[in-house]
């Protein structure tokens, strides 16, 4: 292992307060979990407005698609709603008819065939509905596989406005005994109260070493791939995960200076930020978790 290279560590905490194991070595790291790769993108919030468009843009084309060839079912439904209410009107007056005492048989009579006139005038009007050659024709092809397309583009630009990708990360690890732990934990739905992530550039000594540390909240395991990898010598199994987070912080220190400068103005610059501390917090005050 060389000194000028740098690590990249995990620690999950589970609901329990019980870490997830990793089988990182490196002094001071024992037991987390070692990472390869790490990928963190910021949006800008103009790109979220602009999908929030575009979703409501699907959503009405994809409802224009939907009516596409249900004229008939629209027709009958209308055609139903309108005999319940015309029903409701005339047996409503004839109850208020009732109450009054103003009725007589030929009354009752004259209610009965209204009513009996209004059922046949129904099944009249739904039996030239069905009548019509093009009543219940099968839908056109092209005109299903563009509300198809349109449906499945709509549930994916759903999906993504519910994601806050500004509060996701990714990274890659080989495949080791924290796989199937954190495996169970994605398949349960766990969200990890807290974890820390660390960045540690290596030297001489662990002590010498500076490490920019992430303290995680409400972390969520949201997708994983296996890939596995072959070469001439070896086969490998990496993984990737995607995660979400609540709230995030960092804090990072400037290493002393080990070294003299030629140039008076570095030497001041660096003397003046040898040592010292930057932080960090970012919260995402709508998040689903």
């Amino acid at each position: 292992m060389s000194n000028n290279g740098a690590d990249i560590f995990l620690v999950l905490l589970r609901p329990t307060r019980v870490p997830v194991v990793g089988e990182a070595a490196s002094e001071g790291f024992q037991g987390q979990i070692l990472v390869e790769t790490l990928n963190w993108k910021l949006h800008n919030e103009d790109e979220r407005k602009s999908a929030s468009k575009a979703a409501a843009a699907f959503t009405l084309a994809s409802g224009r698609a939907d009516k596409q060839g249900s004229n008939e079912l629209r027709a009958m439904h209308a055609a139903s709603d309108d005999y319940q209410k015309r029903d409701k009107r005339l047996q409503e007056s004839f109850a208020k008819a009732q109450r009054g005492g103003n009725f007589s048989e030929v009354d009752w009579k004259a209610h009965q065939d209204q009513r009996d006139a209004l059922g046949a005038a129904f099944n009249k009007k739904l039996e030239s509905i069905a009548r019509d050659p093009n009543a219940f024709a099968p839908p056109d092809p092209q005109k299903a596989e563009k509300a198809a397309t349109l449906q499945g583009e709509r549930e994916k630009q759903y999906a993504d406005l519910e994601r806050n990708r500004n509060f996701e990360f990714t990274f890659t690890k080989r495949v080791d005994i924290a796989s199937t732990q954190m495996l169970n934990s994605m398949k349960a739905g766990n969200i990890f109260p807290s974890g820390t992530l660390t960045i540690h550039r290596r030297s001489a000594t662990f002590l010498d070493g500076t490490s920019l540390i992430f303290t995680i909240q409400k972390i969520r395991l949201l997708e994983y791939e296996l890939d596995v990898v072959v070469n001439e010598t070896m086969t490998e199994m990496m993984e990737k995960w995607t995660c979400e987070f609540g709230s995030l912080a960092y804090i990072y220190k400037n290493p002393p200076s080990h070294y003299s400068h030629s140039n008076t103005g570095q030497a001041v610059a660096k003397t003046a930020s040898q040592n010292t501390t930057r932080a960090f917090t970012m919260k995402n005050i709508g998040s689903p978790i």
